[in-house]
């Protein structure tokens, strides 16, 4: 297949924003394994541990909107700008809890301190994917512009599932190692956008605000189906660390060590299941989604009943969450029309934002309650919406008897 030279500067401009993106939201992602346990040495309770993450999630979608419509300065600097000073929050962050834990373990204080930084953390990584995304609609025409989405929406699913998996991977070293490694690697993704994509003297307005409601009847069961998986899965990396120690009595590194491992797992599966769909089954939305669901709510069974089997629960969750992302993520594509797309696209990503605000703070305070009530709402969440999948299929195959029957 031969290329023109603007086809290889586009596919260029992709492969540099989809790193950027990606190490970006590693950086947020490998925060949530960690911080039950890091919260634990540091003499926070659980519930403090879930505002920790719910607070990021609030304030970027908070920053999403802020600096989507923000332009003092050209593009390039400003996504710059936030890049940086997401960093420092990030160390920050990482510096005064090894702080913390050696000389003043469970300081009240501290607690508020940790608040407060992942609160703008939260808010210029909202503007971190609000300009990215921009950048992105920018170079894309009508014909390429559900490729780039299709870009900016893989980097933020693969960083979700990599970053987790970067957590256990570092755990020998230390709980707040995999913090420091996500702060190098965006250092590094500064210096490749200063030096890789052109500056550009003056923003344009971006134009890809939502035109279409998100409770559209040809979409909004798909948005709910989103919203629940990012709840789920967000509940499931803040609480699975809790869950873990306190089923086998493990040590904070040996149990991260074992979830770090179970998220790779997990992630793999994700990946290899989008492949094998996507390249060879090419299965309806439909399909993925329903069977996805089912396969969702077996893994969280497994995880309630079979916990020393956790190894396999998390691969049966991996192959559950890679059904019901492509699944939802096409239905939602498919159902409307091309003009509609860049709307779609942005519910899509603001669903991450969602389920970061609302499953951390659900989940620690469930866990309160019990340790496995946490497992066993998302479990009946699921079972409530194959309900309704169900009884729509079922309603079509009525309606579609009685056409027949009428002809």
């Amino acid at each position: 297949m031969i290329y023109d030279r603007g086809e290889l500067v586009l596919k260029y401009k992709f492969v540099i924003m989809f790193m950027i993106i990606l190490c970006g939201t590693i950086s947020v992602a490998v925060f949530n394994p960690i911080i039950g346990l890091l919260s634990r040495e540091l003499g926070l309770s659980e519930i403090q541990s879930g505002c920790l993450v719910s607070v990021t999630g609030l304030c970027w979608l908070l920053g999403g909107f802020f600096w989507e419509k923000t332009t003092f300065m050209s593009r390039k600097r400003m996504l710059a700008f936030i890049m940086f000073v997401y960093l420092a929050t990030l160390l920050l962050f990482a510096l005064l809890a090894d702080y913390a834990g050696t000389h003043r373990n469970g300081s009240s204080g501290f607690f508020w301190i940790f608040l407060l930084l992942r609160a703008i953390s939260g808010f210029f990584f909202g503007g971190f994917l609000s300009k990215a995304q921009a950048y992105v609609m920018s170079w894309t025409t009508q014909e390429t512009r559900t490729q780039g989405m299709a870009i900016f929406g893989a980097a933020n699913g693969l960083g979700f599932i990599l970053g987790p998996a970067m957590s256990g991977g570092m755990a020998a070293i230390g709980l707040t190692s995999p913090m420091y490694a996500a702060a190098a690697l965006l250092f590094m993704m500064i210096i490749l956008l200063w030096i890789s994509i052109p500056n550009d003297a003056v923003q344009k307005k971006d134009q890809f605000a939502p035109s279409l409601s998100p409770f559209d009847v040809r979409i909004r069961f798909f948005l709910w189906t989103g919203l629940l998986l990012s709840l789920t899965i967000n509940i499931l990396q803040v609480t699975i660390g809790f869950y873990v120690q306190d089923s086998f009595g493990y040590e904070a590194r040996e149990a991260t060590q074992l979830i770090g491992l179970g998220l790779a797992i997990c992630g793999s599966m994700v990946v290899v299941t989008q492949i094998v769909i996507s390249k060879y089954l090419k299965w309806r939305p439909e399909r993925m989604l329903r069977l996805g669901m089912w396969i969702v709510v077996l893994g969280l069974l497994g995880l309630l009943s079979f916990i020393r089997y956790a190894y396999l629960d998390f691969a049966i969750l991996g192959i559950g969450f890679g059904l019901t992302w492509l699944g939802y993520s096409a239905g939602a594509a498919d159902a409307v029309q091309d003009h509609e797309q860049r709307s779609v696209a942005s519910y899509i990503a603001t669903l991450l934002g969602g389920g970061a605000f609302l499953g951390p703070i659900t989940g620690t305070a469930l866990y309160t309650a019990h340790m496995a009530v946490p497992y066993s709402f998302c479990t009946l969440l699921f079972g409530l919406s194959l309900l309704i999948i169900l009884s729509k299929k079922k309603v079509a195959i009525t309606s579609m008897r009685r056409e027949s029957h009428d002809k």
